[in-house]
């Protein structure tokens, strides 16, 4: 008996452990993840997102003109399911001006207590041009460009023409004037050898007087010198 006790206490703490993380989750169910803040819409455009809460009774989907609306119109209908990363409404967006929006998602409790969660600056624009993507240029491949071979041209081989022997070589811009007068041959100036005066001797007989006298007064100074110097030695 104790033990079929002690088994359902253990299976009640079960699923009382598994209840309890589904009950507090619950409590954070209440978003909008589509569309996002600052998105451009067009057309229908459909709001996904979960509406779950604690003794749950309704939600509802509302829209208002600006960043902060002060009036509020519901889209489509009261709910009274609660949604789970689901779709929550449709938006209808091509009956209403473009203009910026906000979306605001309600929850009501039993009690009558409610939860909020707004999504701001929505751009509508169904009536503005839809913006193409602008393709992406691809690069271009560099190609490479090769010589282009020069075909060899002959070469011709130019004969030279061989000199006349009676013509004469005339050298290109140069003319030749044929003399008029007569030529005159030139005269042969006869050369004369210097003639030598048997008087006056190449060599001057003063420079040698000189010479000699101051040879012999070197000689007497050497000898002076050599003197002294032996005398000298005599002493010492």
């Amino acid at each position: 008996m104790r033990q079929r006790t002690v088994l359902i206490a253990l299976l009640a703490l079960i699923l009382l452990a598994m209840t309890l993380p589904m009950g507090v989750a619950a409590e954070l169910r209440l978003e909008i993840t589509s569309p996002s803040v600052g998105e451009r819409l067009r057309g229908r455009v459909p709001i996904i997102g979960s509406a779950q809460l604690p003794d749950f009774q309704f939600y509802k989907v509302e829209w208002g003109i600006g960043p902060n609306p002060g009036q509020w119109a519901v889209i489509g209908d009261l709910r009274e399911q609660p949604v789970i990363a689901g779709q929550l409404e449709v938006w209808d967006t091509t009956v209403v001006p473009d203009d910026v929006y906000t979306l605001r998602l309600t929850g009501v409790r039993q009690d009558g207590n409610w939860e909020e969660f707004y999504v701001r600056n929505l751009v509508v624009a169904n009536q503005q041009p839809e913006a193409t993507p602008t393709p992406e240029e691809e690069p271009t491949p560099e190609v490479e460009m090769l010589p282009t071979p020069v075909e060899a041209q002959p070469t011709v081989e130019q004969a030279t023409p061989e000199p006349d022997s009676a013509t004469p070589n005339l050298s290109p811009g140069v003319e030749i004037i044929a003399p008029t007068a007569e030529i005159v041959s030139p005269t042969v100036t006869p050369r004369t050898s210097p003639v030598m005066d048997p008087d006056r001797l190449p060599i001057e007989t003063s420079a040698l007087g000189q010479s000699f006298v101051f040879g012999a007064l070197a000689m007497g100074a050497i000898f002076v010198l050599l003197g002294l110097v032996f005398g000298i030695r005599r002493l010492l």
